[in-house]
C-alpha cells in the first residue's frame, strides 16, 4: 500500500543516554527523556511528540477548514494529554481553545472537524507495526 502521508522518518540514537535525533526532510528534533527517568532532558518525551503530533494536525486541520469557509477564527490552541487507563488501553483528552468571533453552529463544526484531522483518524483506527531490519 502506499504511503499517504509523506512521513518517511529517520531517527538516530548516539551513545548520550536516550536522546535521539528525528529527521525529517530538511527538518529535526530532539526526544529524550527526562533526568529523573535517566535522560538528559534535552527534548520532548516520545509520548508528548505523539500528543503533539495530534495536537498540531488538529490545530492545522481547523485552520485549513475556517479559511476555506471563511470563518472568522483567529487563533487555535490545543491541549492534548494522554490517561492511562490501562496497560493496553490509553485515552488522548483533548481541549480547543478558539478564538474569534465565532457563532454557536460554527464552533460546532469545527468541533466535528477536529475529530476528523488525520493524525486522529490513524491513532483512532486500527493501526498495525512492521518491524524489519534496515
Amino acid at each position: 500500500m502506499a504511503n499517504l502521508f509523506s512521513s518517511d522518518v529517520h531517527v538516530i540514537s548516539d551513545d548520550t543516554n536516550y536522546k535521539t535525533t528525528i529527521n525529517a526532510g530538511k527538518h529535526s528534533i530532539v526526544s529524550d527523556e527526562p533526568s529523573d527517568l535517566g535522560g538528559g532532558d534535552l527534548g520532548l518525551m516520545p509520548t508528548q511528540l505523539l500528543a503533539g503530533a495530534l495536537g498540531a494536525c488538529t490545530s492545522i486541520t481547523l485552520r485549513m477548514y475556517a479559511e476555506r469557509k471563511q470563518f472568522p477564527l483567529e487563533n487555535v490552541e490545543v491541549f492534548v494529554n494522554i490517561d492511562k487507563i490501562s496497560p493496553e488501553e490509553n485515552k488522548f483528552v483533548r481541549k480547543l481553545k478558539l478564538t474569534g468571533v465565532l457563532t454557536d453552529e460554527q464552533k460546532e463544526r469545527l468541533m466535528q472537524v477536529a475529530n476528523a484531522c488525520p493524525v486522529h483518524k490513524i491513532i483512532s483506527g486500527k493501526v498495525q507495526i512492521e518491524t524489519s531490519w534496515a
